[in-house]
C-alpha cells in the first residue's frame, strides 16, 4: 500500500515512474539512501528494500568525494577529456593535476572497468583516421587524372564529394571508380585485381583503373557486366581471350546515350554466345 501511494507522490511531484525516478537519482545523480528517503519522506530502509525490488545498486561514493575534492561537474568534465578520441588518461591528470597512474584508478572507480580496453579501441580508432586520410589524397589525385583522360574524349566529368566518398556524374550516368596498383600472379601471367566492393547500387560503369609500369589503364565496364566479387583484368589479352578486352579505353560507351545502351546490348549479347 505505501509503495502505490509512493508511486502517485512521485508521479505527481517529480512527473515520472517510481522505478525511473529512484534509477536517476541513484544511478545518475549518486545520491545515497538517506538523501533519497528525504526526499520521498520515507525511512532510509524503506529505500534501502525499493532499490532491492528494482534490482539498482547503492549510489557509488567514489564519484562523489572526487567532486569534492575537485569541484562540481569534475566527473562530468572527466569523462568528456577521456571520451575524446584523440585524448588519453595523460589529458585527464594534467587537467586535474594529478598522476597518470592515479587517472587510470579513477578511471577504473568511474566506469568500473579498467582503461586498457578504451586505449586499444581509442588505437585502433586513429589508424583507421590515420588510413583514411593518406587514401583521401591519392584517391582524389586519380580521380583528378581520369577527368583529365574523359576530356580528352570529350567528356565533362562532376566530382561531388560526399561524406566518404566521391559521386562522379558524366552524360547523366554515375561511375564508380576502382584501382589496383599492383598486380597479383595466376600462372605465369600478371593479373590487376578489381573488387566493386560496396558503392552505390545506381551505378552505371565502373571506371578500372590498372596502373602497369607507370602508365595507366581503364577498363571501362557497365556495371551488370562485371562480376559480383570483382574481376581479374590481364591489360595484354586480346578480345578473343578476355570478353573484358572490348571494354579497355571504351570510353566512347560514355559518350551518347542511345549509343551507349547499343554497344551495351551488344556487349551483354557477346557474353551469352
Amino acid at each position: 500500500m505505501e509503495t502505490i501511494l509512493l508511486e502517485a507522490y512521485v508521479k505527481k511531484r517529480f512527473n515520472m515512474g517510481l522505478y525511473e525516478f529512484v534509477k536517476q537519482k541513484v544511478e545518475k545523480e549518486n545520491l545515497y539512501d538517506y538523501e533519497l528517503a528525504g526526499m520521498l519522506n520515507v525511512d532510509r530502509a524503506f529505500v534501502g528494500k525499493l532499490r532491492k525490488v528494482f534490482i539498482i545498486e547503492k549510489a557509488a561514493k567514489f564519484p562523489r568525494r572526487f567532486e569534492r575534492n575537485y569541484g562540481a561537474g569534475a566527473v562530468e568534465r572527466l569523462i568528456k577529456i577521456i571520451e575524446n578520441p584523440d585524448n588519453t588518461l595523460v589529458d585527464v591528470a594534467r587537467h586535474f593535476g594529478f598522476s597518470r597512474e592515479y587517472a587510470r584508478q579513477v578511471y577504473k572507480k568511474i566506469y568500473g572497468y579498467p582503461y586498457t580496453e578504451a586505449f586499444q579501441n581509442k588505437l585502433q580508432l586513429r589508424k583507421r583516421k590515420i588510413l583514411a586520410n593518406r587514401k583521401k589524397p591519392k584517391q582524389l589525385e586519380l580521380l583528378l587524372k581520369i577527368k583529365e583522360k574523359m576530356k580528352s574524349f570529350g567528356l565533362t566529368l562532376h566530382l561531388r564529394i560526399r561524406k566518404h566518398s566521391y559521386e562522379i556524374l558524366t552524360n547523366g550516368y554515375k561511375l564508380l571508380v576502382r584501382h589496383a596498383l599492383t598486380t597479383v600472379t595466376i600462372g605465369k601471367k600478371q593479373y590487376f585485381h578489381i573488387t566493386t566492393g560496396a558503392g552505390p547500387a545506381d551505378i552505371d560503369f565502373i571506371i578500372c583503373l590498372c596502373r602497369n609500369n607507370g602508365e595507366s589503364i581503364h577498363y571501362v565496364i557497365p556495371r551488370h557486366v562485371m562480376p559480383k566479387y570483382g574481376v581479374y583484368l590481364f591489360p595484354e589479352a586480346r578480345p578473343a581471350e578476355s570478353k573484358y578486352a572490348r571494354f579497355k579505353e571504351a570510353w566512347h560507351l560514355l559518350n551518347h546515350e542511345n549509343r551507349t545502351k547499343a554497344e551495351i546490348d551488344l556487349a551483354i549479347k557477346g557474353d551469352r554466345a
